[in-house]
């Protein structure tokens, strides 16, 4: 039986990993948005305000052909899924709210007034590549 020291110690690598992967994503998506593929599990599911994307390379495309993004994140929170998943000590369910601007500083034609969000995900580690992956999410605006 674990003991509160390792249940401590579990937590804040749990925590760490999680506000890591975020870090690194919304990163991406701002600077190096070609790579994005990366982050998400062959078979993943992305609900972008109310339009259903499935699979890696659909969400990628998707992704990809977004305007020039800078994402200011305002809170990020994370739940592990032992409960619904009993066998999987690596699957967490993360919110994360935000803010993003369109477009670059000299963009005319994108508005740069910044939207707020909210972002749901499923983060797990993928049985094949043992990297940290998105399996599904839900990005929404906030109107």
């Amino acid at each position: 039986m674990a003991t509160n020291t390792d249940q401590q110690k579990k937590s804040r690598e749990d925590a760490d990993a999680v506000e890591n992967f975020s870090k690194r994503y919304y990163d991406i998506l701002d600077t190096r948005r070609h790579n994005v593929d990366k982050f998400y599990q062959a078979q993943a599911k992305l609900i972008w305000n109310g339009i259903e994307i499935n699979g890696q390379t659909e969400i990628a495309k998707h992704l990809v052909a977004l305007p020039p993004t800078k994402h200011h994140i305002y809170a990020l929170d994370f739940f592990p899924m032992k409960d619904l998943f009993p066998d999987e000590d690596t699957t967490y369910q993360v919110f994360v709210s935000g803010a993003v601007a369109y477009g670059t500083p000299e963009s005319t034609t994108v508005s740069k007034e910044k939207r707020l969000f909210s972002h749901v995900f499923i983060l797990t580690v993928d049985i094949i590549s043992s990297t940290w992956v998105i399996a599904n999410e839900c990005f929404r605006f906030h109107e």
